[in-house]
């Protein structure tokens, strides 16, 4: 899988996915220099961004083959060149990765600028031309970790959700003892994911989504209680089926673990484009 970071929280993000083999991992911001990484101009304002002159983008990429996730958050004007840069790998599969800001602490420009690019590439992954956008937001994934120091803030909360997202590709690209990972609806292209304490069922999403239509219960469960808990597969049955409601497809599926203590990742996903105002009445 590739992975494509954009601007300082993009490619922060993408540094985090180089302790695992399985990606290949391609870095574009200012003055960057190093093996895949492209130099991105020094602009002053978010339009000199959208118009920059990006010479051997082509090249850049030339070796970039198969599905690919492209990382950004909202809140630097280099986002503005998104669709700029995602037009020259469009024959590629393609997912976004949103990183939403904290909205409340921006001035009128910035938030009219974020609120741009997050409508922007939700309306082209709704469309299909993305496979996917999934939103995340730093203030959720705060909450999720019990918070973290100042000095090294972001580096912990870019570990947790790059943990997070490792682990649920693992299991996309693994087949499940119980239960099944239906292909999503055409439509249903803007998602999130969270995690679902196994004892209480309390979810934390990474992201208060709106109008929910799919969610899919990925448990991670210890071999040894795979093969000697009589009552695991009812317990979880019953656990799903406590989730189901109108207008809400739930699944759920079960894999192997080399854990002591049982994980659950929750995966949602809408139709619905997400306004600016989501994340302040969650």
């Amino acid at each position: 899988m590739n992975i494509i970071g954009l601007g300082n929280a993009g490619c922060a993000i993408a540094t985090e996915f180089e302790q695992y083999p399985q990606y290949k991992i391609y870095k574009i911001d200012v003055a960057l220099q190093g093996d895949r990484c492209y130099s991105f101009p020094e602009c002053e304002t978010a339009e000199e961004c959208e118009s920059a002159d990006l010479p051997f983008l082509k090249e850049f990429f030339e070796d970039l083959v198969g599905p690919t996730t492209f990382i950004v958050g909202g809140s630097g004007k280099i986002s503005c060149a998104s669709l700029r840069i995602l037009e020259v790998i469009r024959d590629r599969p393609l997912s976004v990765l949103y990183v939403k800001p904290d909205t409340s602490l921006m001035g009128e420009r910035q938030l009219l600028r974020e609120r741009v690019v997050f409508g922007v590439l939700q309306e082209y992954s709704r469309s299909g031309v993305f496979e996917d956008i999934r939103i995340v937001s730093n203030e959720s994934l705060d909450d999720i970790i019990g918070g973290a120091p100042i000095l090294g803030y972001y580096g912990e909360l870019n570990r947790s959700l790059v943990g997070t997202l490792h682990m649920l590709n693992v299991f996309d690209n693994s087949d499940p003892i119980v239960g099944s990972r239906e292909k999503p609806y055409l439509t249903h292209r803007i998602s999130t994911v969270g995690v679902c304490d196994p004892y209480t069922m309390q979810e934390k999403m990474l992201f208060s989504l709106d109008n929910p239509r799919e969610k899919c219960y990925i448990y991670g469960v210890s071999e040894e209680k795979l093969r000697n808990d009589k009552t695991l597969l009812k317990k979880i049955t019953k656990q799903v089926k406590s989730k189901m409601k109108e207008d809400l497809k739930v699944t759920y599926a079960i894999y192997s673990v080399p854990y002591d203590e049982d994980i659950i990742y929750v995966v949602e996903r809408t139709p619905h484009i997400q306004l600016q105002s989501n994340l302040e009445k969650k």
